[in-house]
């Protein structure tokens, strides 16, 4: 039996990924009429086929952002998601692979295990807390930063590059690491910051 899939495709609302024992969308700040879900065979897409209305931002600035949270059920074995704008949170999940991009905003993977791990920012923030990988783990960032910190896999092999900016590197990180690991992180920025801590 092949392994689940989660697809998402959002616009303008904050997303959140976590585990749960069953598949569940909730709400905050925004309306349903904006999200189709669809679950066919292996796959559950979750697609936002309209932004938020304007009144619902001007709630935003009482009430917080609008946000979806999406359960997902154990059995998901790979999860990708895009987004136009704001921001993508994956927390607490155990995972094959996971594959984030988003246009302008923040990406952030938050107490992760995977096999591979890809998260891409063109304008803004992606950020790689406490994430243990098998294989690869890359962040890149178009314009803005990159930022690995917290516990990584045991003796990975470790790249931190900026091609126009500034590129830090912890000591705690720099002794950790192994030049020839199987556990391969990738911390990438264009113009901006990389940083593992």
């Amino acid at each position: 039996m092949d392994n689940k899939k989660f697809i998402a495709e959002t616009k303008d609302v904050r997303l959140t990924v976590k585990r749960a024992d069953t598949f569940g969308v909730s709400f905050v700040n925004c309306e349903q009429d904006i999200l189709r879900v669809e679950e066919a065979q292996n796959v559950i897409r979750l697609i936002q086929t309209k932004k938020v209305s304007a009144s619902n931002w001007v709630r935003w600035l009482t009430q917080g952002m609008p946000e979806i949270v999406v359960s997902l059920p154990h059995d998901v074995e790979v999860c990708e998601v895009e987004s136009d704008s704001n921001q993508v949170l994956i927390t607490d999940i155990e995972i094959g692979k996971l594959y984030v991009e988003v246009n302008n905003g923040k990406v952030e993977v938050v107490n992760l295990k995977a096999d591979d791990v890809f998260l891409k920012c063109y304008n803004g923030l992606a950020s790689a807390t406490n994430v243990e990988v098998t294989h690869v783990c890359t962040l890149d960032t178009l314009n803005g930063m990159s930022i690995l910190e917290g516990t990584i896999t045991k003796d990975a092999c470790l790249e931190v590059v900026c091609e126009n900016g500034v590129t830090e590197v912890s000591d705690k990180k720099k002794v950790n690491c192994k030049n020839d690991g199987f556990a391969h992180y990738m911390v990438h920025c264009l113009n901006g910051k990389a940083i593992a801590k």
